[in-house]
């Protein structure tokens, strides 16, 4: 039996489409950044009933009724929603509602977020809650089912654990939308049971499979791993780091997070080896809230992108289309086309990215870069603000290394700036 509601749905927006019912709110004269097509077409109107979008062309003033909203575009650009491809909302220190706050005044109505710090300390009922006050936020927040609980084992004393079973009740859940970053890849090339058996139900569950290969080796341990299962990677920081990526059938996540910087080297993959960029997405990974407020978030990275040398509407279609299509979304996300969510950024240039008005959902969320709706506060429970527990009261002392009088060799982590992989260092200390 067809699905009534959906039925009922459709019929409404072919009756706007068509002039025999009005718009609840009706765009007027834009110019529509079709990233399905690959145009910028002006003098578009945009009709939207609900959260969806009813029609899109030169024209709607047969969908306008008495009670329809409209927005003079007056020749700015209409351009999708924007998705952050893969990111962790734990980095900016703040809930998933603080976030929404900070970001989506920028332009971001998408977000694809791995709970693995938060799975790490509460297991599956941290998943449960982040996925609960996702789905309380005005604009698109998709949760992935982290992976790699604990992340370091034997390293860490971590709250909880997860294994298959955990991710075949996830995947059940109206909001879990794949599996998250794949950060054991040495597990996978190795063939570890509990990690192949955690993307067997991804794949069972019919979802997307994070990936996450850490390594410059891309010799048989990378073919090993693409042979696991993940479909793409944002870990990549070279421009050959990418072309492997694309040419063994994974999606490459260009990222530019607030200490992570890999677009610039990977992007020449696309502006100078003339691959295919439908192949390629945007994301943050790790923004701190700092960048949020100062920088931006996904309006940054394609302000940036654009100055690498992307095409504005190559860049755009990297941080929309590319990642709807990636998670099997792009029926509903992606692109300002009819039955689509009404997800539109109004903004007057393309390689400023400066959001002047954010509909999400069909309504307006944010003008000139301040939310216009109510989020109420996501109310945790008492358990979750009890968790550092030490055993004891922490002295200076517990802080000191002991080590014997003189000269010694220290093991140091050599960080290599604005990029996530480190060296190891051996230093002459004296203590």
């Amino acid at each position: 039996m067809p699905n009534k509601s959906l039925s009922q749905l459709t019929r409404s927006l072919v009756d706007v489409a068509m002039g025999r019912s009005p718009a609840d709110m009706v765009i007027r004269n834009g110019q529509w950044v079709s990233v399905q097509s690959g145009e910028i077409i002006s003098n578009t109107d945009i009709a939207i009933l609900g959260e969806r979008i009813a029609y899109v062309g030169p024209d709607a003033s047969h969908a306008i009724g008495p009670e329809t909203k409209i927005i003079e575009a007056a020749g700015r650009y209409l351009v999708p929603g924007l998705l952050d491809a893969h990111m962790h909302v734990e980095s900016g220190m703040v809930t998933v509602t603080e976030f929404v706050r900070a970001v989506a005044p920028r332009g971001t109505t998408g977000m694809f977020v791995d709970p693995h710090e938060i799975a790490n300390i509460f297991g599956l009922e941290g998943v449960r809650l982040m996925v609960d006050e996702a789905a309380r936020q005005p604009i698109h927040v998709w949760v992935q089912m982290p992976s790699c609980v604990p992340s370091a084992p034997g390293f860490e004393t971590p709250g909880a654990g997860l294994g298959p079973d955990d991710v075949a009740e996830a995947m059940t859940w109206d909001g879990i939308i794949g599996l998250g970053e794949m950060m054991n890849f040495p597990g996978v090339f190795n063939s570890d049971e509990k990690m192949h058996a955690e993307m067997c139900e991804t794949r069972l569950a019919g979802k997307v499979i994070g990936g996450h290969y850490a390594s410059p080796d891309l010799g048989l341990p990378f073919h090993g791993y693409v042979a696991g299962g993940p479909e793409d990677d944002h870990e990549g920081t070279r421009t050959e780091d990418a072309i492997a990526r694309v040419r063994q059938g994974m999606k490459v996540m260009l990222r530019y997070g607030s200490a992570w910087h890999d677009v610039a080297t990977q992007v020449r993959a696309v502006t100078e080896m003339g691959l295919d960029p439908r192949h390629f997405l945007l994301c943050t990974d790790d923004s701190h809230s700092t960048t949020l407020v100062t920088e931006g978030h996904m309006d940054r990275v394609l302000r940036h992108a654009i100055a690498q040398g992307l095409d504005p509407l190559t860049a755009i279609q990297m941080a929309t289309l590319n990642t709807a299509e990636h998670f099997g979304l792009s029926r509903d996300i992606g692109q300002i086309a009819p039955g689509r969510y009404a997800d539109i950024v109004l903004l007057s240039d393309l390689n400023q990215m400066v959001a002047e008005q954010v509909i999400a959902r069909g309504q307006i969320v944010a003008e000139e870069g301040k939310m216009r709706v109510d989020q109420p506060a996501f109310s945790y429970p008492g358990w979750v603000k009890d968790t550092v527990r030490t055993g004891k009261a922490l002295a200076e002392s517990d802080f000191k290394i002991k080590a014997a009088d003189g000269k010694m060799t220290a093991h140091v982590i050599g960080v290599i700036e604005n990029q996530a992989p480190t060296r190891h260092l051996r230093l002459e200390v004296t203590s």
